[in-house]
């Protein structure tokens, strides 16, 4: 009996030591700055790593709480763009920051490539919040979300009902998909799209082969001279944003995602949301109106907007003087009790 006892025993002690050194884990190796970390998203088909860099304060300290965000960011990027351009700016005003690629994308699992599909993305932002509320120094109640271009969709998508989230903000959001989608060109363009889309799912059904597909058509941004049209190019075919300085990045994808993006729409339940949200957009770009009055004129209260002069569309991507605007309207807005 002794020595069943003893075994017993013993059995605990190590259990517990596991269990000490596994939320160790959590803390002991991270740092102030920049964090590669990884998390699980838990999809019908089985749990992806997600890869992420976790940003913390300079003060940081594990025994500590702090208010920290999520992100997700614009179509195709990856956590080296627009993110790290945010992560590191919030982090410097002490709050935790998470960005990471989503399914499929950049350093993360996911065996379709590139799909950008909002389904997913949103299960993503989800699973990214359950992570970040198993962190000991993560301010539960100061918990908010940052949705960057496509990404301010699927935050607000992610929002409406996931009560974790106490605020969230949007910048430069593509806040109508269906709008852009299905009516910006004539029909006879829309059809033909929505087509060639179709039958890359049914190629892809029969062979498992996913097509690449220039997303943004950069062979023709290239030689554009409308300024919303040029400026994508500008970003993600040169070092500043795109694969010579971020490896992981491409800007091709699978041709279907069209059928999915066209479905969702965030102007549609922006009545129905009852987080506070800041919709921030600039002066200058081609998608204020999606932000301004497709999305912030129907967003149910409370709800707040800021406009940043002179900036386009991309420049709140990375360009300081817009982005610190950004950062501190997002900032002021979080910490405000109203």
């Amino acid at each position: 009996m002794n020595t069943l006892v003893k075994t017993i025993v013993s059995l605990l002690l190590i259990a517990t030591s596991f269990q000490l050194n596994a939320e160790d884990n959590t803390t002991k190796n991270l740092k102030a700055g920049k964090n590669k970390i990884t998390f699980v998203t838990k999809t019908m088909g089985g749990d992806l790593n997600l890869a992420g860099n976790l940003y913390l304060p300079s003060d940081f300290d594990a025994s500590k709480k702090y208010p920290t965000i999520v992100f997700t960011g614009p179509m195709t990027q990856v956590k080296e763009q627009m993110a790290s351009v945010y992560g590191e700016k919030f982090s410097e005003r002490g709050y935790v920051f998470l960005a990471f690629d989503h399914s499929g994308f950049g350093e993360s699992e996911g065996e379709i490539r590139g799909y950008e599909n909002v389904a997913s993305k949103i299960n993503d932002v989800e699973d990214a919040i359950s992570y970040l509320r198993t962190l000991p120094f993560v301010d539960r109640e100061q918990l908010y979300g940052v949705g960057g271009c496509m990404g301010a969709n699927t935050m607000v998508y992610t929002a409406v009902t996931d009560k974790r989230l106490k605020k969230i903000a949007v910048v430069s959001g593509m806040l109508a998909n269906t709008l852009v989608n299905l009516k910006a060109d004539k029909e006879e363009i829309t059809e033909q799209k929505l087509i060639s889309a179709s039958e890359s799912m049914q190629r892809f059904y029969e062979t498992g082969t996913v097509e690449q597909f220039d997303l943004f058509n950069m062979a023709e941004a290239k030689e554009s001279e409308v300024r919303a049209v040029r400026e994508g190019y500008d970003y993600y075919m040169t070092p500043r944003g795109g694969a010579q300085t971020n490896p992981t990045y491409s800007h091709l994808g699978a041709e279907f995602f069209v059928l999915d993006n066209a479905r969702w729409n965030a102007s549609y339940i922006a009545k129905y949301m009852t987080t506070p949200v800041l919709t921030v957009y600039g002066t200058e770009a081609s998608t204020k109106i999606l932000s301004w009055l497709m999305f912030h004129r129907r967003a149910n209260k409370p709800k707040k907007k800021l406009k940043i002069k002179g900036a386009s569309h991309v420049d709140l991507y990375d360009k300081v003087e817009y982005v610190d605007q950004a950062v501190t309207g997002m900032d002021e807005f979080f910490k405000s009790t109203k």
